[in-house]
Order: structure tokens, then C-alpha cells, then sequence
């Protein structure tokens, strides 16, 4: 189970950007730190009942409060700062339960102090969904790309039509 935890402001687009990016390549959850947003949710639940899958938004008061409720998971945070990922990637495919914390500020004291590892998706400036993808394609070892998303109304067959079930 992959729980991203996405620190910082939001614009709704980025706020959705991190959701699908993380939905689509296997995250189980994202959850984002500040007051709830109905219309990110209600987009997420429409999105799952179409397109399958139980991928879920949450929202907590702050990062301490839901890292408490989190302290049986790994908690790998996404910086340019950190570990290269290539030097971590074996250890870090062995564990099942990782959040994965992804920040808009370049550094964050408590963030870092708290973190499992800080790792280092590339020393290049990026968006936060990439380092995302990025991980998760390599986590996943690209498994992710051929995921099965139960109860899908929509499916792509392999020639590239949409197929409707209802």
C-alpha cells in the first residue's frame, strides 16, 4: 500500500495532476494536508466508477497528525536533495507499506527529520507529479503500466477503442 502525502498549496489542477498521476500508477491513496476539497473528491469518486479501481483522497489537519496514524509505514520523502533513487531502489522495493511525501517547498525541518529516506528522483528541478511517476514506475518495475482496476465501466482494448460496459 502507497500512500502519497502532498504538502504544501494547491491549485485544483496540480491538486488533480498528483491525484490521477498517483491513482493511475498505483498508489492506493493520496492525502493532502489543509481543509477538505469536496470537488477534488467527488472528481476522484466519479473517476473510479468509470474507470475502475478504490483509489482514495483524504485530507488531514496536519502532516504530524496524519504521520502518527502512519507509523508503521515507511515514510520516503521526494526532494532533489536526497539519496539518488538508483542507490535505494533495491531496499526500498522490499518494504510494503510506504507513504510517499512530496513537498512544494524545497526543504521542510520536520519532513526531514522524520523521513525514512530522502531521496533524490533527479538534482534537476521538477514537479512534483513526475517525481511521483517516477518512483512509482520504478517501485513497480513497470507492472504498473499492465494494472487491473476492479470494476472498471470503461476499459481500452488493445486496438485502442473504448469499451463501455453498463
Amino acid at each position: 500500500m502507497i500512500n502519497v502525502l502532498a504538502i504544501g498549496r494547491n491549485s485544483y489542477q496540480n491538486s488533480l495532476d498528483l491525484c490521477v498521476t498517483s491513482r493511475a500508477l498505483g498508489a492506493s491513496e493520496i492525502t493532502f494536508i489543509g481543509k477538505k476539497d469536496a470537488r477534488l473528491v467527488n472528481y476522484i469518486n466519479r473517476m473510479n466508477s468509470k474507470w475502475g479501481g478504490k483509489f482514495k483522497v483524504s485530507f488531514a489537519k496536519s502532516c504530524e497528525e496524519f504521520l502518527k496514524t502512519s507509523d508503521k509505514a515507511i515514510k520516503i520523502y521526494l526532494t532533489r536533495y536526497g539519496t539518488s533513487f538508483q542507490e535505494k531502489s533495491a531496499m526500498i522495493s522490499t518494504y510494503k507499506r510506504i507513504v510517499l511525501i512530496v513537498t512544494d517547498k524545497e526543504d521542510v525541518d520536520y519532513i526531514n527529520k522524520i523521513s525514512d529516506f530522502k531521496i533524490s528522483i533527479t538534482s534537476q528541478p521538477h514537479c512534483r507529479a513526475a517525481s511521483i511517476a517516477v518512483f512509482l514506475h520504478e517501485y513497480y518495475k513497470g507492472r504498473e503500466l499492465a494494472m487491473h482496476f476492479e470494476n472498471a465501466a470503461y476499459k481500452i482494448s488493445q486496438n485502442g477503442a473504448t469499451e463501455i460496459k453498463k
